[in-house]
């Protein structure tokens, strides 16, 4: 019988609607504080445990996906989305952690909306 690990990218609990709500936000008053806003504005879309954070560029309708969070217990795990294979790709936090906040997350990605 192999041991038990513990991987913060499988697994993670549906996000309710409240919270939903709460991380829309957040988002919107990271956004706000950034010299990008409003040109690009963050949307985010939610699915059982993940959050699907894209951004949308003022005059463009496309939509460009920059990462994915699972919701793990008050805190996220992070994939980034990678363009040169079109998927979800695990990564860590500035502080080497797998788990951070939604606005450690934010600034991660905000190297690849400008």
């Amino acid at each position: 019988m192999s041991p038990w690990v513990y991987d913060p990218h499988s697994g993670g609990n549906k996000i309710p609607t409240q919270q939903q709500e709460e991380l829309c936000q957040q988002a919107e008053a990271f956004a706000r504080l950034r010299p990008w806003y409003p040109n690009i504005q963050l949307k985010l879309r939610f699915k059982n445990q993940f959050c699907y954070i894209e951004t949308i560029e003022a005059g463009d309708d496309r939509i460009f996906p920059l990462c994915r969070l699972r919701n793990l217990h008050h805190k996220w795990s992070l994939a980034l989305f990678t363009y040169s294979n079109e998927r979800y790709e695990p990564c860590f936090f500035p502080d080497g952690k797998s788990e951070g906040s939604l606005e450690a997350a934010l600034s991660v990605c905000e190297h690849f909306i400008i």
